[in-house]
């Protein structure tokens, strides 16, 4: 069986391949289980848009921003560690807007299996834990142990992606599983999965659009539209969860159950990047560095574009939370 790494670099020839033809004139877009997809036509956003919009879908956001990295792909949703991790490998990408979040973050969550004897993050000692190198749920992990006072070397991390970290799980070659939506509800709701901990209480930042340098350079206006139609579309989710649950449902064949818990986990509105998102991102890179993922310090700060927010995109009461 092809390694995960093989795997996604046939992914990522396949992508570059189909997309060369319409590169150009598309607005290529990184989706993870139809989610983005799903929004922007539940509230009516894809309607008169006059360039092509295309959607390529990824089991996570580390190999989707390499697909950014290298053109394959011009735009993508991120959390704070996959974008570290990015930058950390040279990628030329950059954050260009912000989706806040107040309240709870059940959007990250380390799970176990029904009947489990770990019930606390101090029950992971000595435990194989799954999750994905660079994801959010990787820094989860780490946030959560660090808070905890306990070294990452008293747990065992198993880098996986998440079909293999979700059958890992079931099949008991992992005790636990950090990840993130839409993985936590399927897991919750179909296998009866529960979380030990989730993001609430943890420096887990806002998550970012990311774009690629190069689309910056020759699809700003396309992106500039985007991005505006996605900041319309999460507003309209907030007020129509119902109906954003049930098209997403429709459309991926998830439970609408399931679809309902992911929808209001992820219940965020548009906002532009500001000083405090950027030390927030320098602090995830900063816990990589002393934990010894990372060799050497990473300045996020030139990973940033705020001039591409739409003007037609008013700021929300969320902006004001990290001056």
């Amino acid at each position: 069986m092809p390694s995960t790494r093989m795997r996604f670099s046939i992914l990522l020839s396949g992508l570059l391949l189909a997309f060369h033809a319409e590169a150009d004139e598309a607005l290529r877009v990184g989706d993870s289980k139809g989610l983005y997809h799903a929004l922007l036509s539940a509230a009516g956003e894809l309607g008169g848009v006059d360039y092509p919009v295309q959607f390529a879908e990824f089991p996570a956001t580390a190999p989707a921003l390499e697909a950014l990295a290298a053109g394959a792909i011009d735009l993508r949703g991120a959390a704070a560690a996959p974008l570290v991790f990015a930058l950390a490998a040279g990628a030329n990408v950059k954050a260009v807007a912000s989706l806040h979040q107040d309240g709870q973050r059940e959007s990250v969550a380390i799970l176990v299996p029904p009947g489990s004897a770990i019930h606390s993050i101090t029950d992971l000692r000595g435990k194989r834990i799954g999750t994905n190198k660079g994801s959010v749920g990787h820094h989860l992990l780490l946030a959560a142990l660090q808070r905890d006072g306990i070294p990452v070397s008293a747990v065992e991390i198993r880098y996986l992606l998440p079909a293999d970290a979700k059958a890992a799980l079931s099949a008991g070659a992992v005790d636990a599983w950090s990840t993130w939506e839409p993985y936590v509800s399927i897991a919750e709701v179909e296998d009866r999965d529960g979380a030990v901990v989730d993001g609430t209480g943890l420096p887990i930042p806002d998550s970012v659009w990311v774009a690629s340098d190069i689309a910056l350079t020759k699809k700003r206006a396309h992106l500039i539209d985007l991005v505006a139609r996605l900041g319309r579309a999460q507003q309209w989710a907030h007020i129509h969860p119902d109906d954003y649950a049930r098209l997403y449902a429709s459309q991926t064949g998830l439970a609408l159950q399931v679809a309902q818990r992911i929808v209001a986990h992820m219940d965020a509105v548009f906002t532009p990047i500001n000083g405090g998102l950027i030390r927030e991102y320098q602090s995830v890179a900063d816990l990589y560095l002393d934990v010894g993922v990372f060799r050497q310090a990473i300045n996020v700060s030139t990973a940033f574009d705020s001039t591409i927010w739409p003007p037609s995109l008013a700021p929300t009461n969320g902006t004001s939370a990290r001056q």
